[in-house]
């Protein structure tokens, strides 16, 4: 009856270097969820970049304001994707997933 509760026992009292070794992780990457990283909203749509911007609309594609290079995109799981500049990395636009 006890062997499984001294088996988990011996096992953190093994292991408890990694256990909070991946506890602080998860931890660090959580605050840097929640306070770093900006919400998917704050990032303008592709229509509100071109009306701030209009001349960054060329026959090849969107160009960046700040060094006028060619954008490329950044799928974001579940959400869409974020357009950035290759060059300068800066953050252009977001296109919703339809």
């Amino acid at each position: 009856m006890w062997k499984p509760i001294l088996s988990l026992v011996d096992f953190v009292d093994r292991y408890h270097g990694l256990i909070i070794g991946f506890a602080v992780l998860a931890l660090v990457l959580l605050i840097n969820q929640l306070i770093y990283r900006r919400r998917w909203t704050s990032y303008p749509s592709r229509e509100d970049y071109l009306a701030a911007h209009p001349g960054c609309a060329t026959a090849d594609g969107v160009v960046c304001a700040k060094c006028r290079q060619k954008t490329a995109s950044m799928p974001v799981r579940g959400s869409g994707r974020i357009f950035r500049c290759t060059w300068c990395d800066t953050d252009l636009y977001r296109l919703d997933r339809a």
